[in-house]
């Protein structure tokens, strides 16, 4: 009796003799289910992998196909011309280091020096926003601006070409202390005044709105003549003149920022002035901000300690040994706590402190405490206007409010 899936009973064989098998290893049907399935699922996995790859791929060689970049016609390098002018790179070319990237020194062909700048980021919604920016910063001239000359986004990185400015940055210079490179009053003023200048016109003299979202000093280059240009606009924003603010996500660096951007994430073109006023300081000083330890205080605490004292030039920098014009350094360093005003209406534009910093017929109103002095952040009760800088301010009462 053979036993099967059901029983059944004969006289003689119903079923064909057992099959002989050559060796020892044959599979299971089983086995055989399991090693089909897996290779089905291999076949779809690799499927799946191939499709995201290529779209990666796609996404990555498309990004010279955006139409803000391709119809500029300035912004027309090749990698490989860039890539050999700063010598693939080199570590020797490297000017400095920001947010956003890593600039170098690069020679074109025509001998003219420029400086790359070699982006961190390569994603299609960073190109999208940052190069429909660039195509509005390209077509703005300024003295105190540093221009941007083209960009490369056809090879395996983002690069943006700028003049190149001698001095580098306002930082290298202002907080390396030495006999040999000390800032004269007269090139802190200058480089002032011209930061302002440039930053008013950015704010709407080019009949738009730019916020540049990151004013300090290692973002001042100077030129061979020490006078400013503000750079990086990697963070720049613009904004429609009909809108009060933008809200939008927190970018910049401590110690600059604007209260009412770091709690609340609202940009007006007055977090500039703000981050504009802590540099103010920091030239006047020769103390960075943002620097603290349990025996410093930061640089916005001292000033105003010493305003409240009635000693504010004392706050000057030491290492000019009184070698500075004291009216021009009362008018700096008032001009940079209004500016640093916990309300955003009590700051001033960047057209009104260009004219106080030039005009000395302007009436300086009495600063408010700054925010951040002692985990202070914005004081409801500071609503006065912001335009108070023109002459008119004289018969102004609200210009002689005393301190609270």
């Amino acid at each position: 009796m053979f036993s099967g899936c059901y029983m059944r009973y004969s006289n003689h064989r119903f079923f064909g003799p057992e099959a002989e098998t050559e060796d020892n290893t044959g599979f299971s049907p089983w086995v055989i289910i399991g090693l089909a399935s897996a290779g089905v699922a291999c076949a779809v996995l690799g499927a799946i992998g191939t499709c995201i790859s290529c779209k990666r791929f796609s996404k990555k060689k498309g990004l010279g196909d955006i139409p803000a970049t391709r119809n500029n016609t300035s912004l027309n390098y090749m990698y490989g011309t860039l890539e050999k002018a700063t010598d693939h790179f080199d570590e020797s070319r490297k000017l400095g280091q920001g947010g956003a990237g890593t600039v170098f020194k690069g020679i074109l062909p025509d001998g003219k020096v420029v400086a790359v700048k070699r982006l961190f980021f390569n994603t299609r919604q960073w190109v999208d926003q940052f190069f429909n920016e660039v195509n509005l910063i390209s077509g703005i001239q300024h003295k105190n601006l540093v221009s941007l000359l083209g960009c490369s986004i056809e090879g395996p990185e983002s690069l943006l070409v700028y003049e190149y400015v001698p001095n580098r940055s306002l930082d290298q210079i202002l907080f390396v202390k030495n006999t040999i490179n000390i800032l004269s009053w007269s090139h802190r003023f200058n480089i002032i005044c011209g930061t302002a200048e440039g930053l008013a016109y950015l704010h709407g003299g080019s009949g738009v709105k730019i916020i540049h979202r990151d004013i300090k000093s290692s973002n001042i280059l100077l030129d061979e003549n020490l006078n400013p240009k503000i750079a990086d606009f990697g963070l720049a924003c613009c904004v429609a003149s009909d809108k009060s603010h933008v809200s939008t996500a927190i970018a910049g660096t401590l110690g600059y920022m604007a209260p009412e951007y770091l709690v609340r994430g609202q940009l007006t073109e007055k977090a500039d002035v703000y981050a504009f006023g802590v540099l103010m300081l920091e030239i006047a000083t020769g103390r960075k901000n943002n620097v603290f330890s349990e025996r410093s205080s930061s640089t916005l605490y001292l000033v105003w300690k010493q305003y409240k004292a009635e000693s504010i030039t004392q706050a000057i920098d030491s290492t000019l040994k009184g070698r500075f014009d004291e009216r021009e350094a009362s008018i700096v360093l008032r001009v940079g706590l209004l500016c640093t005003q916990s309300s955003v209406a009590l700051r001033p534009t960047m057209s009104e402190v260009a004219q106080t910093l030039t005009d000395r017929r302007c009436v300086i109103p009495s600063p408010k405490q700054p925010p951040f002095l002692n985990a202070s952040v914005l004081s409801p009760e500071d609503t006065m206007t912001s335009s108070f800088m023109g002459s008119s301010a004289l018969n102004d009462p609200r210009t002689q409010k005393p301190d609270t």
